[in-house]
């Protein structure tokens, strides 16, 4: 039980880590990863039941599972954005992150989660590109809280969305409408 409390004490320092991204941009105080985690979340959940709504047939637990997580590895590493990324390169992120999620999950018992995780980070799997898809909505839909109209231009963000037809919808929709 103690470690368990221990990853919950670690993982409530998402609360607290910002989202640096938007500081580059010139957003004074941006969104927490932990509120950009919960809309994701809650983006996949929602995605997922329209879905299968649809009648598409997806893993639901999965997809909130690795919605939950996939941004666990910035305990460690804290948020590091896109531009920062180029200068450290990609891969590099990646594996620390990696390291940083497996570091946080070892000896608890957990190995699904471990294995949903690199799922997510893989991106092949249908549930990973929905949930990649609804990490790029959130960050569109901030965006257009912020202002910042310039991220509804890069391929970076749009190709995500490109890759579910129920989360383009919602995109369109964000686009013109708010």
């Amino acid at each position: 039980m103690k470690e368990i409390i221990h990853l919950i004490r670690e993982v409530e320092r998402l609360k607290f880590i910002p989202r640096l991204g938007w500081t580059y941009y010139g957003i004074k105080f941006p969104e927490s990863v932990a509120e950009h985690s919960f809309l994701v979340v809650f983006l996949s959940l929602i995605v997922g039941l329209l879905l299968i709504k649809r009648g598409e047939v997806i893993d639901l637990k999965k997809i909130l599972i690795m919605a939950t997580i996939h941004e666990l590895g910035e305990v460690k590493i804290g948020d590091i954005h896109l531009v920062a990324k180029k200068y450290l390169g990609s891969d590099n992120v990646d594996n620390a992150e990696k390291k940083a999620v497996f570091d946080l999950l070892n000896g608890l018992n957990l190995d699904e989660l471990k294995e949903i995780y690199e799922e997510f980070m893989e991106g092949k799997s249908r549930e990973a590109i929905i949930v990649r898809a609804c990490d790029k909505l959130e960050l569109l839909f901030q965006a257009k809280n912020y202002k910042l109209d310039e991220f509804f231009k890069t391929d970076e963000n749009l190709n995500e969305i490109e890759k579910e037809e129920i989360i383009k919808e919602i995109f369109t929709y964000l686009y013109k409408n708010l």
